[in-house]
């Protein structure tokens, strides 16, 4: 039959209401805030809302209006139309009654949830969350009834508005909800009190009972849970009569023994009929599995690292620590260095002895009070040689002696004092310096064998237990592959066909509890494979250690400007990155969980590879404990810095070099850095040095501009960004944000560690600009979300064991931290320092840098660094007793950023209070005076 006219026209709006729907949703759901729109100006350029310039209006608009609840209003204009069309054919005999007490429902639930919204959620956006509905609901509610009443008021209208709305009745709701309640308590226990003998298996065609599996000989009386710590620790074999059950489990030479690079392939299990006669079984044995001829080859116990020949002297421990000669106390105001220069000028001064033993008293004389100080004659006649010459000293000119007995005295007097102690840290080591360009790898400690690994019979036990666990929850797998690792080993698994992933991800902790271990990961995509992964931890884990990763190809023949070392992934193979391609590094992970451990590697690997001349380093180390043992090496730029206004000093000075930097480039017509030090050294060949192009006469006391040297790259590592955060504030987070986003060219790179991965430490402006995570063991889901945006490292095993995200990739890398002890990084750190000292920039913490202490374009602080519009927005505050970044956005026409700085402003200023639990500040500024005629 054809439509009616009537007809026709409700069709025709059911479809433009879906097609407005969908509409409206896009544009929501793709809103960006820089798009222009009726509440906000912007500059001209792409608008970024899939919907265009007018979504981008429509969402602006909905957002206005409804704030949070703009998402259910293409929902209700579908619900709408279809209602429509679904009682087309009664319109013309319509209850206006019951619909009109629908309408006023309806007005009920929108009004009391926007203002729901308004006082109990944060704003979107720079909108509320209630909208303009929720903030006229709000300000009227508050002031008579404060915020608990409000919100029992506005609950109750919700009610009675869905009564109205629906028609449905809250004693209905009750009674179906009791009754649904009762009727699951009884099916439990009605469930419990069955025989579990008597239960129906839907999968009993397909998988194989369980009184029929390899390890039925171990469980009785149906008790299968007692038995698990049986079978993993004794699945050797079977019975001829078993065998014959389940061929594929029968083991046959030549054995297929993996390393523990290979996988182990695992032969698709045979379907097993139970209704099958076992005679016509055993005629029906299917072949043994025989492994590809590559990979047929015995398993080989990997042999411990063994250093070249001429490295390979037997570990020494080291000695004592002795001070050098210009570490020597000063004698009377001069040090040892001083005598020397005095010597050498020969002029008479005196220095105070002992009268008695003729020691030379020096700074630890207020430690032995007993010793008399009396001035004597010059010291070269206190120390003239007399008829007993020790043999050590023939040959040796007058003054060589004397040295050498100042030297004898001031170790001697050090050891009575205790100054010598081997457990104390020295400030510098008296080392020779070393023959070898970089430093050796018997530095580090030797990698050792610490466990012993599991045996095929093990994994493949476990392999049939997680398939004979899942069988129990209804889902059907296979285990395809087995990859044993130093700490977890991953077991990949193939579904059965219409079995979802998220199933086995909500079973992650009662797999855990079945295999009698603490924690099972669950890896929903493996890249390249159609496999899921289930990661469970090793009875024993091994020790990765960071001369075996250092010694590994990967290491060795990496060709980055900065690679550092992370540890070994499941398969022991070495993972290492460079820093210079990250170009950033965001770290957290709770106290234990390694992330300490884990900047020491990176520090030493980069001082494996890198001389002082292509990288150089700024710590900032606000526990004065983690990075301080690097003081003193020659990469440097300044001292470790442990006070915090001196890293934001240190952070100010990065953002003008970065400038200079640059500046330098452009002239040069380079991009980079590496094109920068490329084009200096092509000039220099040609016979074309370059000169500072930026140099001004009286920059320098020379008269013509210096010559250009390479740049080289600055790594700046701070060891706890909380605290950072927590001490210095905002201006760090500007100063971090803009060298996230412009110093990589400049060969700048930033390493950030915390143990607190919250959002006011971890800001999204930093996130954004910091694209490559490393997360070690943390507290909650919810941290874990915060450094990776995804979960998954709450459930990591700790000492080590991290999740590496890399730069542009969504999918993590499980990944063993390699481990450096602190004799490991005091060796290296020693032979650094017996290679060179550093040169430090002294105005690197300077705070006076450039004019007042400011980089070009930053403002002055103070009451200076107040917003223009501040006088404006105080007194729109305290006439309108409402204090909203919103309302300023809203009524200033200005940006997010900027209204929120202000509020900042007039609550440093008590005009206005801090945000309550709701996110509400109450003006604690008086009203203004009202003057009439």
């Amino acid at each position: 039959m054809r439509l009616s006219g009537g007809q026709r026209i409700i069709e025709g709006f059911l479809i433009i209401s879906i097609l407005v729907a969908i509409y409206m949703m896009v544009a929501l759901v793709t809103f960006n805030p820089a798009d222009p729109s009726w509440s906000q100006t912007a500059w001209e350029g792409v608008v970024q809302n899939k919907a265009g310039s007018f979504g981008a209006l429509v969402a602006d608009t909905l957002f206005f209006i409804f704030g949070a609840l703009a998402y259910i209003i293409p929902i209700a204009l579908v619900l709408l139309g279809w209602f429509i069309y679904y009682r087309r054919s009664k319109v013309l005999s319509l209850d206006y009654m019951v619909y009109g007490t629908r309408w006023v429902g309806l007005m009920l639930l929108i009004l009391s949830s926007c203002g729901l919204a308004d006082l109990n959620f944060d704003d979107i956006w720079y909108f509320s969350s209630g909208g303009v509905i929720g903030d006229v609901v709000a300000n009227i509610t508050l002031p008579l009834l404060n915020v608990l009443g409000a919100t029992l008021l506005l609950m109750c209208s919700w009610a009675i508005g869905f009564t109205l709305f629906t028609g449905i009745s809250w004693t209905t709701i009750a009674d179906l909800l009791g009754e649904k309640t009762l009727a699951s308590l009884t099916w439990i226990l009605n469930k419990l009190r069955s025989d579990k003998h008597e239960i129906m298996r839907p999968f009993a065609t397909e998988i194989a009972a369980e009184s029929d599996m390899p390890y039925a000989e171990h469980l009785h009386n149906g008790n299968n849970d007692d038995q698990d710590d049986l079978l993993l620790s004794s699945y050797k074999g079977t019975s001829h009569q078993e065998s014959a059950i389940a061929p594929s489990f029968e083991r046959k030479d030549p054995v297929y023994t993996p390393t523990h690079t290979t996988p182990i392939i695992r032969p698709t299990a045979a379907v097993i009929d139970p209704l099958m006669d076992t005679a016509s079984t055993l005629h029906a044995e299917p072949q043994p599995y025989v492994a590809p001829a590559e990979q047929a080859a015995p398993y080989v116990e990997p042999q411990p690292y063994v250093a070249p020949v001429e490295q390979a002297a037997p570990y020494v421990e080291p000695q004592s620590y002795v001070a050098p000669v210009e570490q020597a106390a000063p004698i009377q105001g001069l040090s040892v260095s001083a005598l020397e220069r005095e010597l050498e000028k020969d002029e008479d001064f005196t220095v105070a002895v002992d009268e008695q033993t003729q020691h030379v008293i020096n700074a630890v004389v207020s430690e032995q009070p007993a010793v008399s100080q009396v001035y004597a004659e010059p010291v070269a006649a206190s120390f003239a040689p007399t008829a007993n010459v020790d043999t050590s000293e023939e040959g040796l000119t007058d003054e060589e002696i004397f040295l050498k007995r100042i030297r004898d005295k001031q170790k001697e007097q050090a050891h009575l004092a205790g100054l010598d102690n081997p457990f104390l840290m020295k400030k510098e080591a008296d080392l020779p310096v070393p023959t070898s360009p970089m430093p050796t790898l018997d530095l580090l400690q030797p990698a050792r064998k610490t466990v012993e690994k599991a045996s095929d019979e093990e994994l493949q036990a476990i392999a049939t237990l997680i398939e004979s666990k899942l069988a129990d929850y209804k889902i059907k797998v296979q285990v395809k592959g087995i990859y044993p690792g130093p700490v977890i080993t991953r077991y990949e698994l193939d579904l059965a066909p219409g079995v979802k992933v998220s199933r086995i991800s909500g079973l992650s902790k009662d797999l855990a509890r079945a295999l009698s271990t603490t924690s099972v990961r669950v890896v929903e995509v493996i890249p390249g494979k159609p496999y899921i992964g289930l990661e469970l931890p090793n009875k024993s884990r091994e020790t990765v250690f960071m001369s075996e990763v250092i010694a590994s190809e990967q290491f060795q023949n990496v060709g980055g400007a900065l690679p550092i070392v992370l540890g070994n992934d499941i398969a022991g193979e070495a993972v290492v990155a460079d820093l210079s391609k990250m170009p950033h590094l965001l770290v957290a992970g709770t106290t234990g969980s390694g992330k300490s451990v884990g900047v020491n590697v990176m520090i030493l690997s980069l001082l494996y590879k890198c001389t002082p001349e292509e990288c150089r380093f700024i710590m900032i180390d606000p526990k004065m404990l983690e990075l301080s043992i690097y003081e003193g090496i020659p990469h440097l730029l300044t001292e470790v810095v442990t006070d915090m206004k001196d890293a934001g000093n240190a952070l100010r000075w990065c953002v003008g070099e970065m400038e200079r930097r640059y500046k330098l480039m452009a002239k040069c017509g380079v991009r980079s850095l590496a094109g920068y030090n490329a084009k200096l050294e092509e000039a220099a060949a040609a016979g074309h040095p370059i000169h500072d192009p930026l140099w001004k006469a009286g920059d320098t006391m020379d008269e013509y501009p210096p010559l250009l040297e390479k740049m080289p790259s600055i790594v700046v590592i701070v060891d706890e960004f909380a605290d950072l955060m927590m001490v210095v504030g905002k201006k760090v987070e500007e100063l971090i944000a803009r060298l996230a986003q412009k110093a990589r060219a400049a060969g700048i790179h930033l390493v950030l560690a915390t143990q607190r991965p919250s959002v006011d430490v971890i800001t999204g402006l930093i996130k954004a600009n910091i694209p490559t995570r490393m997360a070690f063991t943390v507290s909650t889901k919810t941290d874990s979300r915060t450094i990776l945006d995804q979960g998954g490292a709450e459930t990591l095993l700790g000492m080590g064991d991290m999740l590496y995200l890399p730069s542009g990739q969504s999918h993590t890398i499980r990944v063993h931290g390699a481990f450096a002890s602190d004799d490991d990084v005091h060796n290296v750190v020693n032979d650094w320092k017996a290679r060179g000292r550093p040169q430090y920039i002294e105005n690197i913490i300077d705070s006076n840098q450039g004019a007042d202490g400011l980089l070009p374009g930053e403002a002055p602080s103070g009451d200076d660094d107040l917003d223009q519009l501040f006088d404006e927005v105080a007194a729109f505050v305290a006439e309108t007793r409402r204090a909203s970044i919103s309302g300023v956005q809203r009524r200033f026409k200005i940006g997010y950023n900027r209204a929120a700085r202000i509020v900042d402003q007039l609550q440093a200023h008590g005009i206005v209070s801090a945000p309550g639990h709701n996110a509400n500040r109450e003006v604690l500024a008086p009203p203004p005076v009202q003057h009439h005629d």
